[in-house]
Order: structure tokens, then sequence, then C-alpha cells
């Protein structure tokens, strides 16, 4: 036992009791990673990182701090995702409110701005930069965090979406970012962008069937999937490229991991587009689609 630590009186669970009864609770309601998970919402409750944690593994838990800690419990063991368990998501530097009305920022999204960077010079500041469906902001937002762009646009066909990322642009002190409500490109037209950026919709209606439940059941699907291929949206976007990516400006897409050859054709038909590069994401997964507007810099061919 610690030292300086009391022995739990009688009754009186230690966090690593709680720990380990609640991963296995987890465990039982179909969460692969239910210990893991039970440790960020017990840090999260009594207000300390999770490593933390082990540092005082035979400290009691109070009651105030189960009578907190069990309804998170229970709402993961619901299979709603932890992000909006835990009210937040962390995305490159930042930390992100989330709930229902967005979906959860994911790993992938944050190498899109990594090999976005590599391709297009790590020095180079965009004078304009556009996030088509931004959904929690996260890719608007890091732009105008790490000064990647100096203005950023974004825009959402939900409403309900751009309000929690006003209120994630606003807690990170964006209050910059133009936000504008709408599908696509629609809510920019006449305006041209060195940059655009997307995290699209792309899981096929198949997929979003079959998925787990937390995204299934919780996540927005009109965030999520796109028709029956899961290009739907894809193509709407590829679409309006041409009016407006200004001389030198890149795109870069998001896909599914079977999806960046076709998208790449349709990159190709892009008559504004002189080059189309398709790279892999840190599993190795061909994940990216980037083009750039008579690209001076060689991109990697597609397959």
């Amino acid at each position: 036992m610690a030292v300086g630590v009391p022995a739990p009186k009688q009754g009186v669970r230690t966090v690593m009791e709680v720990i380990r009864a609640s991963g296995d609770y987890l465990r039982g309601k179909g969460v692969e990673r239910g210990r893991l998970d039970a440790e960020h919402l017990l840090a999260h409750v009594v207000g300390v990182g999770r490593l933390q944690l082990y540092l005082h593994f035979d400290r009691p838990v109070t009651r105030d701090e189960l009578g907190r800690f069990r309804p998170l419990l229970r709402r993961r063991g619901a299979r709603e995702p932890l992000q909006y368990v835990l009210g937040s998501a962390p995305f490159r530097t930042l930390r992100l409110h989330v709930d229902r009305r967005v979906a959860v920022p994911r790993p992938e999204t944050e190498y899109l701005i990594d090999v976005m960077s590599r391709l297009a010079g790590g020095d180079r500041v965009f004078e304009s930069a556009l996030d088509v469906g931004t959904g929690s902001g996260a890719i608007a937002l890091a732009l105008a965090e790490e000064r990647l762009a100096r203005s950023v646009t974004a825009t959402d066909i939900s409403p309900a979406a751009l309000a929690v990322a006003a209120r994630n642009a606003a807690g990170a002190g964006l209050a910059e970012i133009d936000f504008r409500a709408g599908p696509l490109l629609a809510p920019v037209g006449g305006l041209s962008f060195d940059l655009v950026l997307s995290n699209p919709p792309y899981l096929t209606d198949s997929e979003w069937r079959s998925s787990e439940p937390e995204v299934r059941e919780w996540e927005p699907r009109v965030a999520m999937a796109a028709g029956a291929d899961g290009l739907d949206v894809i193509r709407g976007l590829v679409a309006g490229l041409d009016d407006v990516l200004r001389p030198g400006g890149w795109v870069g897409l998001e896909v599914g991991s079977s999806q960046a050859p076709a998208v790449a054709g349709m990159l190709e038909t892009v008559p504004a587009l002189g080059s189309v590069g398709v790279h892999d994401d840190l599993t190795g997964r061909r994940r990216y689609v980037f083009a750039c507007v008579n690209a001076a810099t060689p991109v990697e061919p597609a397959p």
C-alpha cells in the first residue's frame, strides 16, 4: 500500500477495484477496450490524467465520485461513444467538445493535415483554406490554430453541427473562422481558395448498417454514410472544385480504404487539376487523395 494512504474502510472500493470491476462490466456489454475506457471515465471523474490513477491505485474512491462515475459507466455500457460520454475528444493540439450532433474526430483525419503539409511544403502558409463538412470544426480549427492558413472558412449541411464547431472555435480563441451552413460548396459560391480539405461521409450504406453500435446508433448518419458505394457526397464535392480552387491550389480528401482509386479517377476528370496522388495513412492503407492545380511539385501517381 502506498505510503500515507490509509487502508480503505470496509465496503469502500479502491481505484484499482473500481477499474477492474468496471472493465469487466464494459467487456460484458461488448466494449472491446472495456478496462481502458473505465480508466478514462474514472480519471475524468476524479480529475486526473488516466496514467495518474496508477500512482494512486489503492486510493479509496469516495461515495460522491462513485455517484458521478456510475451514470457515465452505464452510458458507455449502452455503447455510447466514449468521447460523447466524456464530452470531448482530442484532435492534434486541440480538445474539442463533441456530442451527438457531430461525428467523433479520428486520428486518420489528424494525419490528413500532416500529408497536406508534406506535399505543399512544410513551411507553406495558405492564404485561404476551406474545410468542407466541418462537423466539430476539427480540420478548420487545426488549420487556424497551427497557422497553416491566414483565413479559414468551413461549411456543413447541418446547422446543429456548425453550432458545435462555433463553440469549439470560441473555446480555442479562434473566432475569426467563417462558418457557413449549406451543402458542400454551395455556401461559398463566388469565393476561391488555395486549399480545400474534407473528411466527407464515405461509408457505404451496407457498411453503415453493419458498423459498431457506437457508430450506427449514435453518430449522425449524414456525417458518416454516403449511398450504395459511399461516394455520393464526394461526387458532388469534386464536381464543384473547378469553381473554388485558385491556380496553384491544393485539394485533399480522406476516403475509405478501398475508394482511393475511384476518387483519384474523379479528380483526374477535373480540368483544373494537373496532378493527382494517392497516399497512405499511418497503417499503410490508401486513405488520402490529393491534387494540385497546375502543380509544380510532383505528387505520387495514383495507381
